[in-house]
């Protein structure tokens, strides 16, 4: 099994944490742990080894101490310069907001969230944290910020290459390939793809960045090719980076057009 983003999950509702567990690995990240209380996810952040990459914390855990939070909890990540951490909560009144912003959270989401907005925010997050480990200057890191604040899907997402966690940009994409029930993002680093589950259209709409989308030329119902790596094509196939795809009129009339252009 190829390795993912491994996510941590603190969430006291069961059935609101198995919805949050399917969509996330709908996007294609490991769920590898649930907290359903305090003291289960104060035993895991505290544990010598943490399975995790990053780490989603609902706030209200069924209690009214406020040293037994999701609150807590961030404070308790920070403390230990764990992993990246992400408020999922239900809780937009400015006191919680301003409360937990002082934790220096990745991202503070509201729920309901949907499935684009909680990919970014993973994505972002990431991104944030690599360049904080990396310690690199301020300046890209407010970029990515901006373009957060926007709204718009970030220009890269992270993978998983054996051990290591690694940032690819979608611009690095050559082909979106959809299956039965997964769109697999094609690039020369990852060879056997990065599935993500939904539609194509879904993908590439709600997804891949907006200056990006003229890029990826639909060239049938489950194929979208990045005019980028186009290299040619025949009457059988088109050729885009390392793979070859089979031709139909429209892809070959999407595929002169964009040749001509370039």
């Amino acid at each position: 099994m190829e390795p993912k983003i491994n996510l941590l999950v603190v969430e006291d509702e069961a059935l609101i944490a198995e919805n949050l567990r399917l969509s996330l690995e709908d996007l294609g990240y490991h769920v590898s742990t649930i907290c359903y209380t305090f003291a289960e996810a104060e035993r895991a952040l505290t544990a010598p080894t943490l399975p995790a990459d990053l780490v989603l914390l609902d706030i209200n855990l069924s209690s009214a101490d406020p040293a037994r939070s999701g609150l807590a909890l961030g404070q308790l990540l920070q403390e230990r310069q764990g992993p990246p951490f992400l408020f999922l909560t239900a809780y937009s009144d400015l006191d919680t907001i301003r409360e937990a912003t002082r934790l220096r959270p990745s991202g503070y989401l509201i729920k309901p969230v949907n499935n684009a907005t909680l990919f970014a925010a993973i994505q972002t997050a990431l991104e944030n944290h690599q360049r904080h480990q990396q310690a690199l200057p301020p300046g890209p890191a407010e970029v990515t910020a901006k373009e957060t604040a926007t709204g718009g899907p970030p220009d890269f997402f992270f993978v998983k290459l054996g051990d290591r966690t690694h940032r690819l940009l979608w611009a690095e994409v050559s082909a979106l390939e959809a299956g039965k029930n997964y769109v697999t993002l094609r690039t020369a680093a990852y060879k056997s793809g990065y599935p993500i589950r939904g539609s194509l259209t879904y993908v590439l709409e709600q997804l891949v960045p907006a200056a990006l989308r003229p890029q990826f030329l639909r060239v049938s119902r489950s194929m979208c090719l990045n005019v980028a790596y186009l290299t040619g094509f025949d009457q059988e196939y088109l050729y885009c980076g390392d793979h070859r795809y089979e031709n139909t009129p429209t892809g070959q009339a999407l595929v002169q057009a964009a040749l001509r252009q370039r």
